[in-house]
């Protein structure tokens, strides 16, 4: 039976994906043009890479 980070991983893994990189070329570009603001970009890059490895690690040890 498939847990919820298995779920996750499974039909969720491409989305967060794509967000993942998203935020990281949007917090690159705001470094590059020296903004300040960089904190919510942080936070969403930070969770959606926890995300993403733990629902890896889930699926590896099941």
């Amino acid at each position: 039976m498939f847990g919820i980070l298995q779920m996750i991983a499974v039909f969720l893994m491409p989305i967060l994906c794509i967000v993942f990189v998203l935020n990281t070329v949007s917090l690159a570009l705001k470094i590059k043009k020296g903004k300040e603001n960089i904190a919510g970009n942080t936070t969403c890059i930070t969770i959606t890479f926890t995300l993403i490895m733990y629902s890896l690690v889930s699926l590896m040890i099941s």
